[in-house]
């Protein structure tokens, strides 16, 4: 059904379209192909990668830029690999000219970029950006480009490293390396990077997908260009950038003018346990200007945990505001996502701090500050835009490597897994929060646990929703995960994570969350033979039967760097459960009775927050009217 908003919608489109020098259908028709072509490099790359990380998780972005280094289209996988782009290419410009070269004079046709520093654009050094010239004609109209979270790029422990001196402990970085020349492999350089990793074929067969899928986007806006003209095509781009452009401020226009300020702490920086981390945000609206201020955040700290300012602090921003106020699930009009919707958003930073560090300090670790500082503009946003928000998210991720060496390999190469568990989305204004997903700027996908014990000495014992409650309210929050490990062989891990103090909050009513938590368990049975001890879902690790079997248990902190796990152990999992949204008492009493007999609350959660009396496993009405008129 069309509505009088959606009519003025459209007209507003309509306006906006005719204001580009190209006429409005043709503009859509050449933005479609810009987003086709971004599409079918992500999927490429996923098709033919090797690692789970990308074949499993989507952990890429892919995108056609301009040679001024504008996005013109992006693939919609993983937020921060796309708004980072830019960032990159910018900052492979810079290098090269540091070495006194001009990058139109010593790029070629047949060449390729490798990219990653996170002083010069990079999302953080594990995300390799690999960087495509397009030639039409001998000349250089473009770029296609992409990015991936690649297994091990030698750092200090295999995979993640959170604890670290600086930056050269991160492992390799490529500063514009060319490793392709004229479609050559320069053999020198691919031996040494080959030679200072630990899985060199696993990052061989990464790569080699990701130069396909910036190959394939390449070959395609060429033949875009033959269809359809080299003038025609760059037209397209910049009105679609400027359009873009036009749409998000006409949506920024729409807030009222004002400056709402919120402020969180993570736990510690992963060295520092008795040291909170401030994550401080202000978002000001002056027109159809937007700025993001974090200068009163944390100053930078000691160890991995720094977000690098161009590849992954202004773009959790952008990416944040675009989300809210340009959610293509709520306009009906075209919405290009490009360089555009970069524009009217302003990010200030403090040189100096987490969200702007003066190199060297290492940047390895920065998606749980990201994460939190999206969360927090959308709660400083509640009260201006009530209807496109959400209570608190499980704004932090556990992203943990288990690694080791192959046992057959003699050390040569290491086996390692990245795993994502995610937490959930707060309770929305006319739906429950969403359970066991990323966060907005994440938005990786689940492996399969049979993927994952048929490809590495570990077991996984039990991969399900929480069920010790979550933020209640009339719309509930979500549901983080629990994950239970038992590793069958020698294992390091590190784990980036958070949420063990902070708790999601509640909105307009809705209560807290639950914070997240991780936990060892050793045991004397070192094949990991026996049955599941821990099979209480009700039941947190500290108060559970240990059993003679058991050794020890510890709760860890939640960010830990090469830690060791014999055989038989078992690691557990509990990431973070979502705010509520709106008074609890308000949430229909069937509802409050399904998520009991789903498990997801106990009877007396549903009393106590809900009002909501269930006796013999039925619903006494009664008893709940007298209750809720209290």
């Amino acid at each position: 059904m069309i509505t009088d908003d959606s009519d003025e919608r459209a007209r507003e489109q309509r306006g906006l379209l005719e204001e580009r020098e190209l006429d409005p259908v043709t503009l859509q028709v050449i933005g479609g192909e810009f987003d086709t072509i971004a599409e079918e490099m992500g999927s490429k790359m996923i098709r033919s990668s090797y690692s789970s990380i990308i074949r499993e998780s989507e952990d890429i972005g892919a995108g056609i830029f301009t040679p001024d280094c504008e996005e013109v289209a992006e693939s919609d996988y993983t937020p921060m690999h796309v708004g980072s782009l830019p960032g990159y290419l910018r900052g492979m410009y810079k290098c090269i000219e540091e070495r006194g070269e001009d990058v139109f004079e010593i790029t070629e046709p047949g060449d390729v970029y490798f990219h990653n520093h996170p002083y010069y654009g990079a999302s953080h050094s594990p995300d390799i950006a690999v960087i495509v010239p397009i030639f039409y004609d001998d000349e250089l109209v473009g770029w296609s480009a992409d990015t991936a979270h690649i297994l091990d790029i030698g750092t200090a422990t295999p995979g993640i490293t959170i604890d670290l001196y600086d930056v050269y402990a991160e492992g390799q970085l490529f500063k514009a390396r060319k490793v392709i020349s004229r479609g050559e492999r320069i053999e020198q350089v691919w031996n040494h990077i080959h030679d200072n990793t630990r899985t060199p074929r696993m990052n061989e067969g990464d790569l080699q997908a990701m130069i396909s899928a910036a190959e394939i986007g390449r070959q395609r806006y060429v033949e875009l260009i033959e269809k359809y003209g080299l003038e025609t095509v760059q037209q397209a781009g910049d009105d679609l950038i400027s359009y873009a452009e036009d749409l998000l401020r006409s949506k920024v226009a729409e807030l009222p003018d004002g400056e709402w300020h919120e402020t969180a702490y993570l736990d510690d920086d992963g060295r520092n346990r008795d040291k909170r981390i401030k994550i401080d945000v202000k978002v000001r609206v002056d027109g159809d200007d937007i700025t993001i201020d974090l200068t009163d955040s944390n100053d930078q700290v000691p160890t991995g945990f720094n977000c690098p300012v161009d590849g992954a602090t202004k773009v959790a921003a952008y990416f944040t505001l675009r989300a809210l106020l340009m959610d293509t699930y709520v306009h009906d009009e075209y919405i290009p996502q490009n360089s555009g919707t970069f524009e009217p958003i302003n990010v200030e930073t403090r040189k100096g701090s987490i969200f702007d560090p003066n190199p060297p300090a290492a940047a390895f670790a920065r998606i749980n500050q990201v994460d939190m500082m999206g969360d927090l503009i959308v709660k400083a946003l509640r009260n201006a835009v009530p209807d496109r928000v959400m209570a608190g998210n499980a704004a932090q991720v556990f992203f943990t490597s288990y690694s080791g060496p192959e046992p057959d390999s003699e050390g040569d190469e290491y086996w390692v897994y990245l795993e994502v568990n995610d937490g959930s989305y707060g309770g929305r204004p006319d739906k429950d929060g969403i359970d066991c997903v990323g966060a907005l700027i994440h938005n990786t996908r689940n492996r399969p646990v049979e993927d994952i014990e048929l490809s590495h000495p570990m077991r996984v014992d039990r991969y399900e929703l929480r069920e010790d409650g979550h933020g209640a309210g009339e719309f509930r929050g979500g549901h983080g995960v629990c994950r239970e490990t038992t590793f069958l062989i020698d294992t390091v891990m590190s784990t980036e994570g958070d949420g063990k103090y902070h708790t999601p909050w509640g909105a307009f009513g809705g209560k807290e969350g639950a914070g997240a938590s991780m936990w060892h368990i050793r045991t004397d049975d070192p094949d990991g033979s026996r049955p599941m001890f821990y099979s209480r879902r009700d039941q947190m690790p500290d108060e559970m039967d240990y059993g003679d079997e058991v050794d020890d248990v510890d709760e860890l902190y939640t960010k830990v760097t090469g830690y060791q796990f014999e055989p038989g152990d078992h690691f557990i999992v509990k990431s973070a459960m979502s705010g509520g949204y709106g008074d609890p008492h308000d949430r229909p009493v069937e509802k409050v009775f399904d998520d009991y007999r789903d498990g997801l609350i106990s009877k007396e959660i549903a009393r106590e927050d809900y009002g909501v009396v269930i006796e013999d496993g039925e619903v006494d009405h009664d008893a709940t009217a007298d209750l809720r008129d209290r």
